[in-house]
């Protein structure tokens, strides 16, 4: 649920909406859905890295929930820059909170995996996090492909007639 809460809040963030003249605009619907698909998939990804760099050089031997201690770790700072990113806060005051959701998580894993340390767990995550950006990338240029497809362009400007006549 923590996951899908991140996403939706992801979904909402009005910058998501915010397209170039010549681009589709996504009805909120859809950007909602697509915060809710690459929040699971960058989510899914990362956790898939922890398992592989946790286990190196014996540091975690795959005992215990690591998908529940990384979603229960990001939940409240993920959760507020989501959520403030909806609100329309700029990026640049959400970065600290980003930031500060990698040191949680970091300080989760080291906590519940007493053989890594505090910086080798942000690696961890940093190096889950490269992955799982190229990955949400992909995801928004097939969204784009599929709405250019099917014919969602941008919207006429105001006041415009039938065809773009005014």
């Amino acid at each position: 649920m923590a996951i899908t809460l991140i996403g939706q809040l992801i979904g909402l963030d009005p910058s998501l909406r915010d397209t170039p003249p010549d681009m589709p605009v996504p009805p909120l619907w859809l950007a909602v859905g697509m915060g809710l698909l690459t929040t699971w998939v960058a989510f899914l990804i990362i956790v898939g890295v922890l398992r592989w760099w946790m286990r190196r050089g014996g540091r975690w031997d795959g005992q215990g929930d690591l998908f529940n201690l990384v979603a229960a770790s990001w939940l409240v700072a993920d959760a507020l820059g989501a959520g403030l990113s909806a609100l329309g806060v700029a990026p640049l005051f959400t970065f600290p909170l980003w930031l500060y959701s990698v040191w949680v998580g970091a300080n989760a894993l080291s906590g519940a995996i007493p053989k890594a340390s505090l910086g080798y767990s942000i690696g961890g995550i940093v190096i889950g996090l490269i992955p799982a950006m190229l990955a949400a990338m992909v995801v928004f240029a097939v969204l784009g492909i599929v709405l250019a497809m099917l014919g969602v362009g941008p919207l006429p400007p105001p006041g415009a007639g039938p065809a773009g006549m005014g």
